[in-house]
């Protein structure tokens, strides 16, 4: 029998034993040979400097001499979980990149295209249609977010909207994610209700392609950066408040990370409450860890104040479990969905047997990377209904390792 006064902790043993499950029901199902060469990549002691060295010293540049370099540079790092021919490559690579370098670093940065495709997308007109095509097969649905460098001018954001514009025009694309430090050029924070106007002003276009289309679409605000917290909480709010969209269902994102999620969510609740009483649509929080945790240590230590974030792991997943125990209550999920998102597969299961218990399986659902899901979604699927969605990245091809950063 359902009941709200099931709280997470009481749930703890049938959380680890529902994990316990669907590990042994994933392990019948055989891995895919890219995501286990890349995670014997990452196991390698070397593997991880490797690849971001790789990433931002091969990939990035766009001089191939200043690339040739690098290449060179980073052979002695190469990870030895690598196949013989791929080690053989990157020693031969580094030995002739210099001289060589307009034949030798295309080659390898196709190969480490081939390494990482199965956690990007190339978002070009001929290769989406049929990735996404194939992702669908086992009924899974899609956020796709247009993934690129930190936007840095007008320009690039015009690009970046533009594309996710492109995307909302495909009819096999119903579900996107932006950013608003996307969608303009470095802003004044402390400018910050122009800030607010102006990215609004900017989002505008999407949202009315979205309430357009038939059957709507959705959009969803990410979150990167603890300084853009309020600003995007703002721009969500104002955005939806407009008459036009009172009846839009849209969706953002809180990272558990930080102490402020809890009291944003009771913030999102009490807001969408309003709008719903008003005859309006519910919207979606996509509850996160938190991806952005280097940078906000960085930001903290540049300028000598505290961390926006949690100061430990332990604190974050209470934080992250503290939202969700206040989130999944019959009376709130009428106004605002839940979206758990992750790769913790003790927090996915807690949160689905929380909702479970509490009779509301039907106002949350799972959202995990796809890589995540290669060897895990069947049994998920098809035995808990937890892994029901699926979040994906795509990019221009120009720029895809670039968002592995």
């Amino acid at each position: 029998m359902a009941t709200t006064d099931v709280r997470p902790q009481q749930l703890a043993d049938e959380a680890i034993a529902l994990v316990r499950r669907w590990l042994a029901e994933a392990a019948q199902v055989p891995a895919d040979p890219s995501a286990e060469r890349l995670a014997g990549l990452l196991r390698d002691p070397n593997g991880l400097d490797f690849a971001v060295g790789f990433v931002d010293g091969v990939v990035r540049p766009e001089d191939l001499n200043v690339a040739a370099k690098r290449l060179s540079e980073l052979t002695s790092l190469t990870p030895k979980f690598l196949p013989g021919y791929m080690r053989g490559g990157m020693t031969l690579g580094g030995a002739l990149a210099k001289p060589l370098s307009g034949v030798v670093v295309p080659v390898a940065r196709r190969v480490l295209r081939e390494l990482v495709s199965h956690l990007i997308i190339d978002a070009s007109d001929s290769k989406l249609g049929p990735a996404i095509a194939k992702i669908k097969r086992d009924g899974v649905s899609l956020n796709i977010n247009l993934l690129g460098e930190a936007i840095l001018g007008k320009a690039e954001a015009e690009r970046r909207i533009e594309g996710t514009h492109k995307l909302l025009a495909r009819d096999d694309v119903g579900y996107v994610s932006i950013k608003v430090s996307s969608t303009v050029a470095p802003h004044n924070h402390w400018a910050f209700d122009e800030a607010v106007v102006e990215i609004e002003q900017h989002l505008l276009p999407l949202f009315e392609r979205a309430a357009a289309a038939s059957p709507r679409k959705f959009i969803n605000l990410d979150m990167e950066e603890y300084k853009d917290l309020d600003l995007t909480l703002a721009v969500f709010t104002k955005i939806l408040d407009r008459p036009e969209f009172l009846n839009l269902e849209a969706g953002i994102v809180l990272q558990a990370y930080l102490p402020d999620a809890l009291s944003a969510m009771m913030r999102l609740q009490k807001w969408s409450a309003a709008r719903v009483a008003r005859g309006g649509a519910p919207i979606k929080v996509r509850v996160v860890k938190g991806a952005n945790l280097p940078m906000e240590l960085v930001e903290a230590t540049v300028h000598g104040w505290e961390a926006a974030t949690w100061g430990s792991k332990q604190e974050s997943d209470t934080g992250y479990k503290a939202v969700l125990d206040y989130a999944l209550h019959p009376e709130r999920v009428k106004n605002v969905r839940i979206g758990v998102a992750g790769h913790n597969l003790f927090d996915v299961a807690l949160a689905w047997l929380l909702a479970k218990a509490r009779g509301l399986r039907a106002a949350s659902s799972s959202r995990c990377c796809s890589a995540w899901r290669r060897g895990r979604r069947r049994p998920c699927g098809a035995r808990s209904a937890v892994c029901c969605s699926t979040c994906r990245s795509c990019t221009r091809r120009s720029s895809t390792l670039q968002s592995l950063t």
